[in-house]
């Protein structure tokens, strides 16, 4: 989002000092972020149904308040003509190609999941730029320059934090498999250059105006860092971990949204102060703005994926998450068209035309041009039945989809899941939910049937994939596990769980070349998961590659020497300490096999385990 300088004499604030910075520069980002995070470690469930339930409220009408700027009158759905009729064509397009070839699911998840930050980076920039104009503050090309490109520096550092080999491979997300030793010296690069360009550029800034007068940036300043530098460098100080996807989604999500309908409700209530009440145009009232934005994003996000999964049978979760992806790309072009647009030189490349020199930001807003449906928002009984009509629709459908939501979530209980089904019997989540629940009742077989339902609808959901083949696993069925993996290790490219499975099962069904390939495709993928050394010793081992062999287990060994007071390593090292002895022994090498065994005694003794020193020293012993 880009701004032109604000008029002299406009007021400093926005609506209020208060939302302004709470909201609009994002000073509730550390207390709702901190409670989001405590919350989603203790009720991840509720969590999850409290941001689905306020994107009828807010992220939903967020995306709706472009559509309405867009389109709302003829003036201006012909001004911005390439973006609200070819690349909506080409958005549906899309969305009925990707339903179709749901092989592409994933690059379009990838495609949003890595713009959206951007887009938020992109708003907090021009806001910031407006703030600072309105307080009085006049940014020269390098002080602008200067700030820009500390918010480029912190979305870069995001992007190497999701885009990078370190990143645990998942089968919806195509991620770049940037090095991951490279990816965190970039990002120690930007985030220097965050401090000091930002730094920098904020001071000049203060210079002109204060320091008070300068709190919106400043406060959008320290936002930016909350929400894409803190995650990653907490991440690489403490033992925190955030999800790839919490700069997309989530309490992220909800305060850019939040964000983004403070700005354009201030637009909207300026323009509709500056012109007279027409039939066409009325005077502005939030009330009315407001639930014609919920209704509107309903309509967006909600009817589409419930008639691809009640008509076409398409799974619910799927379908929603495509259309949530689509909606989302199509608003990040049409949202940065109307904003870029506002300023004339690029108003006069794009469109070969500049907006009226009086009030560029306000041009055509509150015309008296009618909107391309124009009977429908027209006074008459009929027109306005139909709007009440479809109106009450979209809210029951929306009451429905809640409804299903609440239903699916992981505590819900078998009366719940059968009238989940009932409502939407092409919904995944229902059978996975049946099937977690009678896995832990002790009734594998009858969990693993619910799997094959959810997976016959849907064989690219990871979830129901992954819980079946660990069952038929527990089952003792190896060779169906295998064929199992083999199946998914077609779906999912690459799947590091699914390679390493169908890896250690290969090795046990006596298969040790297709064990070796897995294992070191998955080492490639996680090169920092000590335990894969383990399995392909194992892999190696069994395929009579016994130097190897050896090389992998004194790799672990190296890699865990200084933490073998953990409970979760000490047992493995000890294993691998007596397999080196064997292993040494097998080659005649009996120095190392006696150093190995000696030191697995000692390390034994030291920690409480004397059934593993009292093995060592037995072997010992038979070496003499």
């Amino acid at each position: 989002m880009t701004t032109p300088p604000a008029n002299a004499s406009a007021g400093r604030w926005i609506l209020h000092p208060a939302v302004d910075l709470l909201v609009g520069c994002g000073a509730w980002s550390l207390p709702l972020l901190a409670l989001t995070f405590w919350l989603s470690h203790t009720e991840a469930v509720y969590v999850s149904f409290a941001f689905y339930f306020l994107g009828v409220f807010c992220n939903q009408p967020h995306y709706m308040a472009t559509i309405y700027r867009a389109y709302r009158t003829r003036e201006e759905f012909n001004k911005y003509r390439f973006f609200t009729v070819y690349v909506t064509i080409f958005a549906l397009l899309t969305l009925l190609v990707v339903h179709l070839a749901p092989g592409l699911f994933p690059w379009l998840l990838t495609a949003y999941l890595t713009w959206s930050p951007w887009h938020y980076t992109g708003q907090n920039f021009g806001i910031s730029m407006l703030l600072a104009r309105r307080a009085g503050a006049q940014p020269t090309t390098e002080e602008r320059n200067l700030i820009w490109w500390s918010y480029f520096a912190s979305y870069l550092a995001w992007f190497l934090a999701l885009h990078n080999s370190g990143t645990a491979p998942q089968a919806t997300l195509v991620l770049l498999p940037i090095p991951a030793d490279l990816a965190r010296l970039a990002q120690l690069f930007f985030f220097l250059l965050f401090l000091v360009a930002g730094g920098f550029g904020h001071f000049r800034l203060v210079r002109q105006v204060g320091l008070r007068r300068l709190a919106g940036p400043l406060t959008l300043y320290v936002t930016q860092f909350l929400w894409f530098l803190l995650p990653e460098l907490l991440h690489e100080t403490t033992r925190l971990e955030f999800p790839p996807t919490y700069s997309s989604a989530g309490i992220l999500a909800f305060m850019h949204c939040a964000q983004y309908l403070w700005i354009t409700t201030y637009y909207e209530r300026r323009g509709a102060a500056g012109t007279a009440p027409t039939p066409a145009a009325p005077r502005f009232r939030f009330g009315h703005y407001y639930l014609l934005l919920i209704v509107g994003g309903i309509a967006l996000f909600v009817p589409g994926p419930w008639l691809a999964s009640r008509v076409f049978g398409h799974d619910l979760v799927e379908s929603f998450f495509i259309f949530a992806a689509l909606i989302n790309l199509h608003h990040f072009i049409l949202d940065g068209a109307i904003w870029k647009l506002r300023d004339g030189r690029i108003a006069r490349l794009l469109l070969g035309q500049n907006p009226s020199a009086d009030d560029p930001t306000e041009a055509a807003v509150g015309g008296a041009a009618r909107p391309p449906l124009g009977w429908l928002f027209g006074a008459s009984s009929a027109a306005r039945g139909l709007r009440y009509g479809l109106g009450a629709g979209l809210l029951g459908i929306a009451a429905v989809d809640q409804t299903q939501f609440w239903l699916t979530l992981k505590n819900s209980g078998g009366p719940a899941l059968a009238l989940a089904q009932l409502l939407n019997p092409s919904d995944t989540r229902v059978y996975f939910q049946r099937a977690q629940a009678l896995a832990a009742a002790g009734q594998p077989v009858a969990a693993m049937d619910e799997l094959r339902r959810a997976i016959a609808l849907n064989p690219r959901s990871p979830q129901p994939q992954h819980l079946l083949g660990e069952l038929l696993v527990k089952s003792g069925d190896t060779a169906g596990a295998l064929a199992h993996y083999e199946r998914m290790a077609e779906l999912f490219r690459p799947d590091l769980v699914v390679l390493v499975n169908s890896g250690v099962l290969a090795e046990q069904t006596g298969d040790p070349a297709k064990a070796r390939e897995r294992l070191e495709t998955a080492l490639r993928l996680a090169p920092h998961d000590t335990r894969l050394h383990l399995y392909l010793g194992e892999a190696l081992e069994s395929g009579g590659d016994l130097p190897r062999a050896i090389a992998q287990y004194e790799l672990f060994t190296e890699l865990h020497a200084a933490d073998l007071s953990a409970p979760d390593v000490l047992p493995d090292y000890l294993k691998t300490g007596l397999k080196l002895g064997e292993l040494y022994a097998a080659q005649r090498d009996r120095a190392r096999a006696a150093g190995w065994y000696r030191k697995v005694a000692e390390i034994a003794r030291a920690h409480g385990h004397p059934d593993d020193a009292a093995a060592a020293e037995e072997k010992l012993q038979a070496l003499k």
